[in-house]
């Protein structure tokens, strides 16, 4: 039964009409945030380069992160909506249903999230030349998507409602920043910083030093908290709500 749910929402994705359109988006978002940089760093040494380059991972990581989310949440209320998980639990038990969505979710928010890397490095080198290429920074953004994915998964199924939806996993993650603004010792441990701090990137952009953030293990603790507290609803949400 479960491999049955994880083959059909293997195939889902190939034909994911939100997928497609979310990622479009990311890509916009990135392009437009990399050609707000002045010209000016065109002729700057690789010295000048190189120190944009942790910021500007930074708060590409962030767009996508919020944006995997978004996916995340839009990948059930948009199937909710259309009647789809519906259809699926005459063949599928609910639990079966479920623990297959999460890995597609994950992946999905995945594919933002690289999405977003794509084009705005793609920009960059265009507006700028670019800036030095770190491994290591970019699969923390995939993974990072992939997190902010189970996440928006889990406030979508509990909320339900679509443009709900967008609007409370867009402040879910959001929220962080404008309460870093008043308080940064306690927005270090709502999700959006949590997760960029779990995958260790410089959060200075955001107006936070080495010194308030919190370590690597705590917040990776922090985060997966989150995430198993968003899950565990929406999992109770599913088990005993109407889907329809």
């Amino acid at each position: 039964m479960i491999g049955r749910a994880l083959r059909s929402q293997a195939r889902s994705l190939f034909g994911d009409v939100v997928l497609l359109w979310v990622a479009v988006a990311a890509v916009l978002m990135s392009i437009s945030m990399a050609m707000s940089i002045p010209t000016e760093f065109r002729d700057a040494p690789p010295s000048a380069r190189a120190e944009l380059a942790g910021p500007f991972t930074a708060i590409l990581a962030t767009y996508a992160a919020v944006l995997a989310a978004v996916y995340g949440s839009f990948r059930y209320t948009v199937d909710r909506r259309d009647g789809v998980i519906a259809q699926r639990l005459m063949l599928q038990t609910r639990g079966a249903t479920l623990l297959a969505r999460a890995p597609a979710s994950a992946v999905g928010g995945a594919l933002v999230a690289l999405a977003g890397v794509v084009g705005g490095q793609g920009a960059l080198a265009v507006a700028v030349g670019g800036i030095p290429l770190d491994g290591g920074s970019i699969g923390a953004t995939v993974a990072l998507g992939a997190v902010a994915g189970l996440w928006g998964m889990g406030i979508g199924i509990v909320v339900r409602a679509h443009l709900v939806a967008l609007f409370l996993v867009s402040m879910s993650m959001g929220a962080a920043i404008l309460l870093a603004i008043v308080w940064k010792a306690g927005a270090v441990y709502l999700p959006l910083l949590a997760m960029l701090d779990a995958f260790r990137f410089d959060l200075t952009p955001i107006g936070l030093t080495p010194q308030q953030t919190l370590d690597a293990p705590v917040a990776a603790l922090v985060t997966v908290a989150w995430v198993l507290a968003a899950l565990l609803a929406g999992a109770l949400s599913f088990l005993r709500r109407d889907v329809r």
